[in-house]
């Protein structure tokens, strides 16, 4: 049979801090009711730790529902653009943390693309033989670079971590088909500059450049067509249809977006996972913790042919067919969590709305 790289661990970290859309209305002029048609968000974590610490939780789930310890796995990848810390990379951070000493780990950057194409390239270096069993994480502390007085992106963004174990199998089951892709010509539509090396040496952080610039009727166009197209190409390299798809597991960005890429493919939404309601978009750390609820609410069974598929800033975009393997429960169970805090979502946003308050001073 032919060697391809199976789903056999999957894990999340949510914050149990929740910005909800009653504490926006106290923020923005905006309604819950004016959100949740737009977007379909009703609340979004806000993480009172570090992008690592969500990683670790997560990557914990994932080898205990893979039955795994840490050292079984060679292949580390994580995908964020919200990286604690730039050297040594969070993967490298995240391995030591986890003991994982005997996996290459590296981080990945494709924005909201960033968890498939970590899985791609996981799945293909384990299909290649080179590595054996790769753990993806893809984490996100998006509400660093928000601007709490914009009512157009504040809603939008949240944090959160999610994780996947890739291991070799003969099978049959595996990754089918994949579709990766860019356009850097209409990058200029999701940026953030606080971390580039664009600042000069001893320059503050400009609030002006270090809030996320979103051109978000753009990108509804953009996305809907490119997610479609991603997953028809994707689809015609696994030499299969959608009408063979059982579940899509889509990058949370938006409702809407969500609906009429599916639409566009032929997909109704009973063969769609959403839990955007919950988290809001996550950024590289949707797709994995869509997965997961989508794994533990059962919405998985064996055999399953399962697409995930994502669009980011880049512009990037990626979609992987996968069928699924025999087991659809976990061998075990983490404790992992985040420790609790009497910190609320507001005291998190506080200084976000001071940092950026010279913005709106004019009552922009």
């Amino acid at each position: 049979m032919t060697r391809r790289a199976t789903i056999s661990g999957w894990g999340k970290c949510a914050p149990p801090v929740k910005l909800t859309n009653a504490d926006l209305e106290q923020l923005v002029d905006t309604t819950d009711a004016w959100i949740v048609e737009r977007t379909g968000i009703s609340s979004r974590g806000i993480n009172h730790m570090q992008t690592t610490d969500m990683a670790e939780v997560a990557a914990h789930h994932a080898l205990a529902a893979a039955g795994l310890e840490p050292a079984d796995i060679d292949l580390l990848i994580m995908a964020t653009v919200t990286p604690e810390i730039t050297c040594p990379s969070n993967a490298c951070h995240l391995q030591a943390r986890l003991g994982a000493v005997n996996a290459a780990a590296f981080d990945l950057n494709a924005a909201c693309s960033g968890f498939v194409y970590g899985a791609i390239t996981a799945s293909s270096m384990v299909a290649a033989g080179v590595k054996q069993r790769a753990l993806v994480v893809g984490a996100e502390q998006l509400h660093w670079v928000m601007d709490y007085w914009d009512r157009n992106t504040c809603i939008l963004f949240g944090d959160g971590a999610g994780a996947a174990i890739f291991e070799a199998s003969d099978d049959g089951d595996g990754m089918l088909g994949a579709d990766l892709g860019a356009d850097g010509v209409a990058g200029s539509t999701m940026v953030f500059e606080s971390l580039g090396t664009r600042r000069h040496l001893g320059e503050g952080r400009d609030p002006g450049t270090s809030r996320l610039h979103f051109e978000g009727q753009a990108v509804f166009k953009i996305a809907v067509q490119g997610i479609a197209a991603s997953v028809r190409r994707a689809l015609d390299q696994a030499g299969v249809s959608a009408d063979d798809v059982h579940l899509v597991v889509p990058h949370q960005a938006n409702e809407r977006i969500i609906n009429s890429a599916a639409k566009k493919l032929g997909i109704g939404p009973d063969r769609v996972m959403l839990n955007i309601a919950d988290h809001g978009n996550t950024s590289a750390a949707s797709v994995p913790m869509a997965l997961c609820d989508a794994a533990e609410s059962g919405r998985i069974a064996p055999g399953d042919v399962v697409v995930m598929t994502a669009f980011g800033g880049g512009v990037t975009w990626a979609s992987a067919v996968f069928r699924w393997g025999p087991r659809v429960t976990a061998i075990a169970t983490s404790d992992a969590a985040l420790p609790p805090t009497d910190v609320t979502a507001l005291d998190l946003v506080a200084p976000n709305r001071e940092f950026f308050a010279p913005l709106h001073a004019d009552g922009a």
